[in-house]
């Protein structure tokens, strides 16, 4: 049974860290946003049937994602904690 119980364990430490790196990607990509953004030209297609966000919209949509991934970052840590205290049993 404890060999079951310490490769679960494993699992979940490994399944934790798993998830911290792709947060990490995914606020990696966010911060290479803003040259993008930057270089995004502000008005409506030539045609005039559709239209792209503005600078300022996405700049604010990219903060919203970054605050949005700030708040479950505070979540994972908040559970890992929960998670270490208990040896990582799930």
């Amino acid at each position: 049974m404890g060999v079951q119980i310490e490769a679960l364990n494993r699992r979940a430490q490994q399944k934790y860290g798993t998830f911290v790196s792709a947060m990490d990607m995914v606020l990696d990509s966010l911060d290479e946003l803003d040259t993008f953004i930057d270089r995004i030209e502000d008005g409506k297609a030539d045609d005039g049937s559709w239209s792209v966000a503005s600078r300022d919209e996405l700049k604010g949509y990219r903060r919203k994602a970054v605050d949005e991934l700030g708040r479950l970052r505070a979540k994972a840590k908040k559970y890992e904690a929960e998670l270490v205290s208990r040896d990582w049993r799930v």
